[in-house]
């Protein structure tokens, strides 16, 4: 099987559709922890989970996919539906993993929140690889479905990890850069335990050509980065709070007034204290 029958170019843009894809994500997830209601928290987390579920795993494999052949020649159709579950499925387990840590995450937390991102991800990857046909019969080992798994997991855990720490932008990039690595070593690791047997016999596989399916939902893709990038940049600092105003200082005169009186009012209690006391004995 071919993994890149149509060049390196595919793999190349694979890893910078999942590097958007997961940095706008964990960009979304800050700006989620800064809400200051329940309702515009949700509404950052489902476009993190857009952005990092549907674009930055989901659009991310099957643009490397467009590479991928039985022969050099091969002809490989996919299920349209299958393909689009495994979408919605992908956006729901990064979904179901941001609930599950909640606000105040903690270490049992964040375990059962990649579990739950992860495990989202490896079914997700389960359904788009059965929706896969071709000449012939497509198998899987289970050896690479349990550790593709254990590398989504990994992978998830990771993610998670950096949304607790409320990492800096620059941290935020580099962890999209390893999420995106993980992505795609975990899509490799599946396809590498993907057994096709061609049989000439067999007629025109059903489904439809990826690419025909794919450019659409590129697009759909981009326009779904396009919404929380504008939010983003319009959504006010929260973190920056408007510091109270100082006092104005007082005039030079009036100052001075102030402390002509404290002086006086000093020497006054110095002079009239001793002078009531004695008055008191007689």
């Amino acid at each position: 099987m071919s993994y890149f029958s149509m060049g390196y170019w595919v793999l190349g843009l694979a890893a910078l559709v999942s590097v958007v894809g997961a940095l706008v994500g964990l960009i979304c997830v800050r700006q989620s922890t800064e809400s200051v209601t329940q309702k515009f928290r949700l509404v950052w987390q489902v476009a993190a989970a857009v952005c990092l579920g549907g674009v930055g795993t989901w659009l991310a494999v099957f643009v490397s996919m467009l590479g991928v052949a039985p022969t050099d020649d091969g002809l490989i159709r996919y299920e349209s539906a299958r393909l689009i579950t495994a979408g919605v499925i992908a956006v729901a387990a990064v979904l179901g993993g941001l609930l599950s840590l909640g606000s105040q995450a903690d270490l049992p937390r964040l375990g059962i929140a990649g579990a739950v991102m992860g495990l989202g991800t490896s079914v997700m990857l389960y359904v788009a690889m059965d929706g896969i046909h071709v000449r012939g019969s497509v198998s899987s080992a289970w050896w690479a479905v349990i550790l593709a798994a254990v590398i989504a997991v990994a992978i998830a855990t990771a993610t998670l990890w950096f949304v607790v720490r409320r990492a800096p932008i620059r941290v935020l990039i580099a962890a999209s850069v390893l999420f995106a690595v993980g992505t795609l070593g975990m899509h490799y690791v599946r396809l590498a335990g993907m057994d096709i047997a061609l049989d000439e016999s067999v007629g025109r596989p059903p489904g439809d050509d990826l690419f025909g399916f794919l450019v659409p939902m590129f697009v759909i893709g981009m326009l779904s980065l396009a919404v929380p990038i504008t939010a983003v940049l319009v959504a006010p600092d929260r973190r920056l709070r408007i510091a109270p105003a100082p006092a104005p200082a007082p005039a030079p005169a009036a100052a001075a007034a102030a402390k002509q009186q404290d002086a006086f009012d000093a020497g006054e209690t110095m002079v009239i204290g001793p002078s009531s006391i004695g008055s008191s004995r007689f």
